[in-house]
């Protein structure tokens, strides 16, 4: 048991301690790598009651599709349920509450902690409506702040009136730093 516990821990000094990439090619591929859960730009949760909600981590030099990106953190935030967009499978009767919500009223609710607790609320939440088209309804967000470089944060949403909860999503400090450089902007 011991022996396993040894290798366990050697597997994940080993995986922390992977260099990311410098640049990429083109902004596809620098999208590419992000979305790979294995690369730690994402983190995702399903709960008990099935809905799935995904957070991404959008490095900014891949949003702005320049070299010398701002201290803008970018964020995708997407709810689903059963594979589908979670707001569609409400009553018709909240669903416009819902998607006036996600459109004006998701800054309220999100915010980001640093680990010596300073709390920063997102600058911008924007939404954009897929009538049932997606399988995911999908915010994007934007602190336009700066957090400091040496700390750990935590992508926090409120409670916002579908029994969810709080949800937590812990991003570790050398990816909410990370900008690679694009050759081919």
């Amino acid at each position: 048991m011991k022996i396993k516990l040894f290798y366990i821990l050697l597997l994940f000094v080993l995986c922390s301690c992977s260099n990311l990439p410098e640049k990429f090619v083109n902004v596809s591929e620098g999208m590419q790598y992000i979305s790979d859960p294995d690369n730690g730009f994402v983190v995702d949760t399903i709960l008990p009651n099935e809905v799935k909600v995904q957070v991404q981590l959008i490095p900014a030099s891949l949003i702005q599709k320049t070299n010398t990106a701002g201290k803008q953190k970018y964020f995708s935030i997407q709810f689903s349920y059963k594979g589908n967009e979670l707001l569609a499978q409400l009553p018709r009767e909240e669903y416009g509450s819902y998607v006036q919500l996600f459109s004006f009223g998701m800054d309220r609710v999100i915010k980001l902690i640093t680990a010596d607790g300073k709390e920063f609320q997102a600058d911008m939440v924007s939404y954009q409506p897929t009538y049932s088209m997606g399988k995911s309804n999908e915010l994007t967000v934007v602190f336009d702040q700066h957090i400091s470089k040496d700390q750990n944060v935590t992508l926090i949403v409120d409670e916002f009136g579908l029994q969810l909860g709080t949800l937590k999503f812990f991003i570790d400090k050398s990816r909410i730093n990370y900008s690679p450089t694009i050759d081919q902007l």
